[in-house]
């Protein structure tokens, strides 16, 4: 209740700094305090006697604040904004009819369809988006039109209303206008390309998948917007092809790549995505940790528990206990028992969680998640847990029966340790294979490490004179 009282006292401190500025004789002043006005919903009485102020600039910004300052029906400020449409100045107009469309004004609509036509292109562009919002099939049949404009702007609001309406008819053309653009080496701007893949993505247009891919392995500053795509696209067929960019130096790059990956199940990658566990940027390294624990990669389990354990971001930690205890299971106890006392709260309401997946409980274990029970930060999290346990039958961990027959030769026996660093050395060095050799071949060469790995690990530890 106080931060609710204090935000509406800022805000009213606030709409008072906007009418003292109202009365500046610097428009820019006034532009300002109009926009602030709209941003806070605040005094559309304010801003429609700004319709007459005698500079244009101010004129349009309160036109375009009235658009956000109140919901429908609002009779009176329709009427200003109706005035408005035939201010002189252009920049009044297209303010004034795109707030019109963002009020879903449809008393308007004959008015505004007539600036369809209007000799001014920023008029038009606000007429096509406004349109959109209030009677999509009354612009349907221009669309093919406005999008073979010359006009950027006309052009800029067909293909944003083709993607919003996710007209299928519209996506040849869009396509094609990608093609022509990437042809024009590189001298272009991102935002069009960028509204190109963005509509083509709401179109689900399979047909640009290898336009896109194209883009993803050859334009640095749209590599990120295609990868994007083809994971909403779900293109499959994609994740082969893109896997060596994932040493990309752009972190949004490496974090798509690793979900279309995720979503292709394309688990050849996994020698390049398992370094990405320590990627310096969180977002990868949460995405590379889904990726393993999805696959059950147990050579990652050292990596995935340094994670749970010391992870410098505070929310990548509970991340990674849950995805410790996926790899683990049952033998994830001792390391959730440990994790019970951190002092990361989202830490030990992950641990909570995860005891409900450990199938039986130690005397440890049973008081680990009788004290988060009793912690009211994280009380709530262990209701899964407790209900999963009989708690009147506690019982330990089965000792783990070390083979006594191990397949390694004796005479090799005291070089196991070397044996393993070697084998982990190569592993580690797959992904700097990837230029010279086929992913799937690197993948089938990890598979083979990874079955070495996982034995000399777990043998280590055992009674290797026996």
């Amino acid at each position: 209740m106080d931060d609710h009282i204090k935000r509406n006292n800022d805000k009213s401190e606030e709409v008072e700094r906007c009418l003292a500025l109202i009365q500046s004789r610097n428009p820019r002043d006034r532009s300002f305090a109009a926009k602030r006005l709209g941003e806070l919903k605040s005094r559309p009485d304010i801003l429609m006697k700004l319709l007459q102020d005698p500079n244009g600039f101010v004129r349009s910004a309160a036109a375009e604040a009235l658009g956000r300052s109140v919901e429908l029906p609002a009779p009176e400020v329709i009427s200003h904004l109706l005035t408005a449409i035939d201010d002189p100045n252009h920049y009044v107009c297209a303010a004034a009819v795109n707030s019109l469309g963002l009020l879903g004004a449809a008393q308007a609509i004959d008015q505004i369809e007539a600036c369809l036509d209007d000799a001014e292109p920023i008029v038009v562009q606000a007429a096509i988006l406004a349109m959109a919002r209030i009677d999509p099939q009354r612009i349907e049949n221009r669309l093919l039109a406005f999008l073979q404009s010359d006009e950027y702007l006309v052009h800029l609001a067909a293909v944003r209303v083709c993607g919003w309406l996710q007209l299928d008819f519209c996506s040849g053309l869009i396509l094609q206008a990608l093609q022509d653009l990437m042809q024009t080496n590189g001298k272009h701007d991102l935002k069009l390309p960028k509204l190109y893949i963005e509509a083509l993505t709401r179109l689900n247009a399979r047909e640009a998948i290898p336009t896109l891919v194209g883009i993803a392995e050859h334009e640095v500053g749209l590599r990120s917007a295609a990868v994007e795509a083809l994971v909403d696209m779900n293109a499959d067929e994609a994740a082969a092809i893109l896997s060596p960019l994932l040493n990309d130096p752009s972190y949004s790059l490496r974090r798509n790549l690793i979900e279309m990956m995720i979503k292709a199940d394309y688990t050849a990658a996994l020698p390049l995505i398992r370094p990405l566990l320590k990627d310096k940027a969180i977002t990868v390294r949460e995405t590379a940790l889904a990726a393993v624990s999805k696959w059950g990669d147990k050579v990652s389990i050292d990596d995935v528990r340094e994670i749970a354990f010391s992870d410098p971001n505070p929310f990548v930690r509970p991340q990674a206990v849950i995805a410790l205890t996926r790899l683990l299971e049952q033998d994830a106890l001792a390391d959730l028992v440990d994790l019970s006392e951190d002092l990361n709260l989202y830490v030990r309401r992950a641990v909570a969680q995860c005891l409900a997946e450990i199938d039986f409980l130690t005397p440890e274990g049973k008081k680990a998640l009788l004290s988060l029970a009793e912690d009211p930060e994280t009380a709530d999290f262990v209701k899964d847990a407790l209900k999963a346990h009989d708690l009147d039958t506690v019982q330990p961990l089965p000792e783990k029966v070390v083979e006594t027959r191990v397949p390694v030769p004796k005479a090799l026996s005291e070089e196991a340790h070397k044996l393993l660093v070697s084998l982990e050395s190569w592993q580690n060095a797959l992904p700097s294979l990837q230029k010279d050799f086929d992913l799937g071949e690197l993948a089938e060469v990890d598979r083979a490490l990874s079955t070495l790995i996982l034995y000399l690990r777990e043998t280590l530890n055992g009674d290797w004179g026996a």
